[in-house]
């Protein structure tokens, strides 16, 4: 696609958005299957060390393949958006073998011993791991708080020495939201820099860069590979000459970097991530509203429905509430064990954002390194479900789930 064409849907964005034409004139990018790249000259091997000439030198450092799919989520990312002289916003990422290490590389390519971290009490529980129990060892604190309470947000940047506000939303599992833009604009009159973790909702549901948002991640093997082939993250930063210089400097040491296989396999998702979601949303609606009624249930977290507490901010800031829930059964441990293994369609196991429908026991599963003491104040208790609505037939899964919660 040439770059100059003004493309007016997200859906061929998807598509066509960060290909560059092949060398030798492959219609798809290949998986560039090579560990080190040659030089004509020494001379241009000196360049491209240097920094004086572009071009490819150690897959750790870029791949083609890689450096594709991370323009591709750039793209979508900042789709429609304008940066503050009027023109399109630009952003750089930074593909990564995984969500976890995007997040990783955010958080010491930016944070120094004494800093603090602000953040919301129902994170994924790798990241809520990463920031209580491997960043004290570097003399990095967090301030865990709800962060839907927009005046105690503020007082505890106004204490001092917070020099990071970390996002995510919706949050994992609970389905809470927080409002990026109010938090955006008290952070950056206190000079913080705000992360946003935009797995759930994907670009194609929330941009958060419209906002005053410094850097957006992502597991990219959740909902932009969609079909559970590949792990992957990508971090990406507003500060694009930042990113190429000291946060490059960062993700290329810690070795975090993605393989071209697996981005290949990422490219090939998001080509179908606005049609994808279209279906997971509208799936998602009706098995909330199913759930919602249904008197094994005692409580369902979907943003879409008006009991959540936090419908009216999803729907602020998100084209819609997507296709995560999580509900929570009246019998407890004991109810969600039974209800898990009577499922006979929908599929049993962690991760989320494939097109089959995947429920998962968080107390056991995805937060077991968080103590019960505090998943149960964040809403994680032991009959929780979390579900990933999946592009099936939603009959069929309603007539899985009520077979199971029988």
């Amino acid at each position: 696609m040439d770059k100059d064409f003004p493309v007016a849907g997200f859906s061929s964005l998807a598509v066509h958005g960060g290909h560059r034409q092949d060398p030798m004139y492959a219609h798809q990018v290949p998986i560039y299957a090579s560990s080190t790249y040659v030089y004509d000259t020494a001379e241009q091997g000196m360049r491209r060390f240097s920094g004086k000439e572009e071009g490819y030198i150690y897959s750790r450092w870029g791949n083609p393949t890689t450096t594709e799919a991370a323009d591709k989520i750039a793209a979508l990312e900042t789709f429609g958006l304008k940066n503050r002289n009027g023109n399109a916003l630009e952003v750089k990422g930074i593909l990564h073998a995984s969500g976890m290490a995007a997040i990783s590389t955010l958080m010491l390519a930016t944070l120094k011993p004494g800093d603090k971290i602000l953040t919301h009490f129902s994170l994924y529980g790798g990241t809520d791991e990463l920031v209580q129990k491997i960043l004290p060892g570097l003399n990095i604190q967090a301030e865990i708080v709800d962060l839907r309470d927009l005046d105690k947000a503020e007082q505890i940047i106004e204490t001092g020495g917070i020099k990071m506000l970390y996002l995510e939303t919706p949050a994992n599992p609970t389905i809470q939201c927080v409002d990026i833009d109010e938090l955006s604009k008290i952070a950056k009159q206190h000079n913080i820099i705000v992360g946003c973790d935009n797995t759930f909702a994907t670009p194609y549901l929330q941009q958060p860069f419209r906002y005053a948002v410094d850097f957006v991640v992502h597991s990219t093997t959740k909902f932009l590979n969609g079909h559970g082939t590949a792990i992957g993250g990508i971090l990406l930063g507003r500060d694009i000459e930042l990113m190429k210089t000291h946060i490059t400097k960062v993700h290329r040491l810690l070795g975090g970097n993605a393989n071209p296989f697996d981005a290949f396999l990422l490219i090939q998702g998001i080509k179908t991530l606005e049609l994808r979601m279209e279906r997971h949303c509208h799936n998602a609606m009706e098995v909330a509203n199913y759930l919602e009624k249904h008197p094994a249930v005692a409580n369902v977290n979907y943003t879409g429905l008006v009991s959540h507490a936090d419908h009216w901010i999803a729907m602020k800031q998100m084209r819609h509430p997507g296709g995560m829930l999580s509900f929570e059964l009246k019998k407890g441990l004991q109810g969600g064990i039974d209800f898990m293994n009577k499922l006979k369609m929908c599929v049993r196991t962690v991760s989320l954002g494939t097109c089959d429908t995947l429920l998962s026991h968080p107390a056991s599963m995805s937060h077991a390194g968080v103590p019960k003491e505090q998943r149960n104040k964040y809403g994680i208790t032991d009959g929780l479900i979390r579900m990933n609505v999946g592009i099936e037939n939603v009959q069929d899964i309603i007539s899985d789930l009520e077979q199971a919660l029988k």
